[in-house]
């Protein structure tokens, strides 16, 4: 097959390709676009042209005859913060071994700016895509993605049937921080909630709720904070508890962001950690084991969900994988550390 090479692209147009080809300029965009019925003969005339004149690089007009883009489309609620760096890591590591690019982009949990993303990247841009959406509803991913391309759902709709589908155990992993604090003496735990619409935050509420209630106390919602994973809503939400009648002994927050705002604040009360309030988080970010006290989490195999996301996705796209699809749940692991004093 023919490539592309000494590329000069910059003067020339869509005019100059249909002028060479003799076609118009709406039949070129309409062979560049592949989403319109164009005869072989002006295709092969048009990609002749775009070959000729240098119009795309290597790898587009590669795509367009063999309607692969060798790319590979992540969608993340954010792109900030070290969780998600990891799994980007952990996906462009693996993309890279099989010859693919990665295109991230990020939703921010807004379903309208999602479907704007969406459609950009389905239309010809990506040959899959990667979704981790926590708000993400079946339906949604029904309607708007099924049988348009290989799909890999991370931590959302975990009732979908037809697509691979990454969760974290979310559960157990909160049940267990809290009995850990449990066994060591706590009885009031002030818990830090990520959104509420969150399936991440959901599960990891349910999963403090029945350890307390596993221990014979009753969950109360004087002890439960709103947050939304940041490390300012942690601050802020530390602002609240610290005022409280009765000080909580112990801090859960629902990801490491948050307890780290926490953490933040209850310094600059003076508070000393843990003698005065002990703090844990959730997902084992990098920096839990570098602060100062390190931080009691609960460990998520952070680049393993990038890594094997990625593998999933690359299997189908090159038709490696059989037609059944598959829901796999990471297990999390606790690590103590020294911000819940019981080292």
């Amino acid at each position: 097959m023919k490539t592309i090479s000494n590329l000069k692209t910059a003067n020339v147009t869509i005019k100059d390709v249909a002028k060479k080809a003799g076609v118009s300029v709406s039949t070129v965009s309409k062979v560049i676009n592949g989403n319109y019925k164009v005869s072989e003969k002006t295709k092969r005339k048009v990609l002749k042209a775009i070959e000729e004149l240098n119009y795309l690089p290597n790898f587009t007009a590669r795509s367009l005859v063999l309607k692969k883009t060798q790319t590979i489309g992540v969608v993340l609620p954010d792109i900030h913060g070290e969780f998600f760096s990891e799994v980007i890591k952990g996906i462009d590591k693996k993309a890279r071994e099989h010859g693919y690019h990665v295109l991230i982009t990020s939703s921010h949990s807004d379903i309208k700016e999602l479907d704007e993303v969406l459609f950009s990247l389905v239309n010809g841009r990506v040959d899959g895509l990667i979704i981790m959406n926590p708000t993400l509803k079946t339906s949604y991913v029904e309607s708007r993605l099924l049988k348009k391309l290989p799909i890999v759902l991370l931590n959302c709709c975990a009732d979908m049937l037809d697509a691979d589908i990454i969760l974290i155990d979310n559960f157990t992993g909160a049940y267990n921080l809290t009995k850990h604090l449990l066994k060591h003496g706590h009885r009031k735990i002030a818990l830090i909630t990520g959104p509420e619409d969150n399936t991440d935050s959901i599960e990891r509420l349910r999963g403090y709720k029945t350890a307390l209630i596993d221990s014979g106390i009753e969950p109360s919602q004087t002890l439960i904070f709103q947050g939304d994973f940041t490390e300012k809503s942690g601050y802020e939400a530390m602002k609240l508890i610290t005022s409280l009648p009765e000080r909580p002994t112990a801090v859960f927050a629902l990801n490491d962001d948050m307890a780290i705002g926490a953490m933040m604040y209850a310094k600059k009360l003076g508070l000393k950690i843990p003698a005065d309030m002990a703090i844990a988080g959730f997902d084992d970010i990098p920096m839990a084991s570098y602060i100062h006290p390190s931080l009691t989490s609960v460990h998520v195999p952070i680049d393993k969900v990038g890594i094997l996301a990625a593998e999933k996705l690359l299997n189908r796209i090159e038709g490696k994988s059989d037609a059944k699809f598959s829901k796999t749940t990471l297990e999390t692991t606790l690590i103590v550390r020294e911000s819940c004093g019981c080292l």
